[in-house]
């Protein structure tokens, strides 16, 4: 149930400190361009009757973004993503990394549709760990509960130790989707490329990763998948 949604825009100072744009002139015009978004935006939730408030804010987008949740006490920052170009691509994971790596909520990268948690691919890490809890809430239809075995080096001499892992994966997973009934998946590779060419394959639509920091495949995940992507942060 949602109680209020905050719609939050940030002017990105960032742009302009090193450049020789007046700066004043050109925060008025974003400023004026935020308000018309902001009515479309009021527009969509009232239609819905979902109560809404408008917050503007100059500066560093993750920080402001990460700022305003803290203040209001909000409990997942879902952010949008439009365009398939490297530029927004590079752009969205700048700013979303710097979400993730400051939040210590919920964060949601939303890449198109409006049923994402219909079908849902939840990457368990670590393999002893329990699931979150916030799972439990998810309104999916179908569960994927998907685990990556990295290969090892030499692989003629490691195959064993590969396919104990592969094993022991399959064994935790199973007991993690009697409670959650959900269908297993363990796969060996590289674990970013193996996540999105799953999520792909399965046409799933939001990709859940679970996180105690900021890594690698979190990065590579939020920029090149090219779905909806859910990251919970555990202490």
């Amino acid at each position: 149930m949602i109680d209020e949604v905050l719609i939050v825009r940030v002017i990105n100072i960032n742009r302009v400190l090193e450049t020789l744009i007046d700066r004043e002139s050109w925060i008025e015009k974003e400023k004026m361009a935020s308000l018309e978004k902001f009515e479309e935006h009021e527009s969509f939730f009232k239609l819905n009757d979902i109560k809404c408030r408008s917050i503007l804010r100059v500066g560093d987008p993750a920080e402001e973004i990460v700022g305003v949740a803290n203040e209001e006490g909000a409990n997942l920052i879902a952010m949008g993503h439009r365009g398939r170009s490297f530029l927004k691509k590079i752009l969205l994971g700048s700013v979303a990394e710097g979400v993730v790596r400051l939040s210590k909520i919920l964060v949601l990268v939303v890449k198109g549709g409006i049923e994402i948690f219909r079908t849902v691919l939840y990457v368990h890490y670590p393999l002893e760990s329990d699931p979150p809890e916030f799972l439990k809430e998810i309104p999916y239809e179908r569960l994927y509960i998907m685990h990556v075995v990295e290969p090892m080096l030499p692989p003629e001499s490691t195959t064993h130790l590969v396919r104990e892992r592969v094993d022991e994966a399959k064994k935790r997973l199973e007991e993690i989707a009697k409670d959650l009934n959900g269908e297993v998946i363990v796969k060996v590779g590289g674990v970013a490329k193996m996540i999105i060419k799953t999520a792909t394959e399965l046409r799933v639509g939001c990709i859940v990763l679970k996180t105690r920091k900021f890594t690698r495949v979190t990065d590579d995940v939020l920029r090149y998948a090219k779905k909806s992507v859910l990251v919970i942060k555990e202490s």
